[in-house]
């Protein structure tokens, strides 16, 4: 009885955490992973070598962490134009500055940079009310200069050392720039679950003018957001720089748009006040996971594009119409049956 007693919550804990999942859209990417990583190794087995699973790692992690930089600007219902450029700025300045500064210096200068910028992005649209796009789409074009004033063309300082703390492994079949991401993602987890700042994200999304009739405030929370996304954004860049051994000028522009393709993969609701970042990493692993497997299936590069923009439709769009389906369902059997 005892024994019965204490794994009864077990079940109770899933029930919950399964309700979480549907409450932030999350549930329809954890199942398009499970799928799309089955047929990938059926496609791929080699997925599982050491070297294929420290590359596909080095491709996914820097989306996976510039789309949670994009996920907070949408939690509190805006969007970041300027994420690509605030990458190749971070990007180039890490690699540039690394010659003259420690590794950590550079780091840590990195992460001043993006922190910079979501603050002019952030006190723009908090404290002159200025919408969040038109903001970011004007920055965007000065950092994205300023990348290219601090670098021309690819190149910069980095050496083998960088890459084996950012894109090597930590032991075998461990790639290092997944235990990054896993640092990140679960300190991001905490400050939006377990703070009072981090819930507040979630309330400005959701409704500004409740967080603001509570006596909180809305305008530093959007301000910090935006700081804490820049911050995230660097990481990523730090990422992509030191596992291509190259700071590039441009190496943000892929970014930008396939950030935004993994947040609405990922389920979260650009209106504001629902996201994952459980379902953010995930939506990020299956973009990396379809380009690949349409590489090896040897499909142009220009209908990849095409089939990855269906199946993002698709895991947004199915959840609508089973969800559309059991209303109508329920309405059909009436309050009765």
């Amino acid at each position: 009885m005892t024994a019965l007693t204490a794994s009864a919550p077990t079940p109770v804990r899933m029930r919950s955490g399964l309700r979480r999942l549907q409450r932030q859209g999350a549930f329809a990417p954890v199942v398009a992973f499970v799928a799309f990583f089955a047929i990938y190794l059926i496609v791929n087995p080699g997925l599982l070598t050491r070297f294929q699973l420290q590359s596909a790692a080095n491709l996914i992690v820097p989306l996976a962490l510039i789309a949670l930089g994009q996920l907070l600007i949408v939690l509190i219902g805006g969007i970041d134009i300027s994420i690509g450029a605030i990458t190749s700025l971070c990007n180039v300045v890490f690699a540039t500055q690394i010659a003259g500064l420690s590794g950590p210096g550079a780091l840590l200068l990195c992460i001043a940079v993006g922190v910079l910028c979501g603050a002019i992005n952030g006190a723009l649209v908090a404290y002159a009310n200025l919408p969040a796009i038109a903001v970011t789409l004007a920055t965007a074009f000065i950092y994205a200069a300023l990348a290219r004033q601090i670098l021309d063309r690819p190149g910069g300082a980095l050496n083998k050392s960088i890459y084996l703390i950012t894109g090597g492994e930590l032991v075998p079949f461990v790639p290092v720039s997944l235990v990054w991401l896993t640092l990140v993602a679960v300190g991001l987890w905490f400050f939006l679950q377990r703070t009072a700042l981090g819930r507040q994200i979630y309330g400005v999304g959701s409704g500004r003018v409740a967080v603001q009739s509570a006596g909180l405030k809305p305008r530093l929370t959007i301000m910090v957001t935006f700081m804490v996304s820049g911050g995230i954004v660097s990481l990523g860049a730090v990422i992509l720089a030191g596992s291509t051994l190259t700071g590039d000028p441009r190496s943000g522009d892929p970014y930008l748009l396939n950030s935004i393709a993994v947040v609405a993969l990922s389920g979260a609701a650009f209106v504001g006040g629902r996201g994952s970042i459980l379902g953010t990493v995930l939506a990020a692993a299956i973009l990396g996971m379809v380009g690949n497997l349409l590489f090896f299936a040897g499909i142009n590069s220009y209908w990849q594009y095409v089939i990855s923009a269906l199946i993002i439709l698709a895991v947004v769009v199915i959840p609508k119409i089973v969800q559309v389906s059991i209303r109508a369902a329920a309405l059909r059997r009436g309050p009765h049956d």
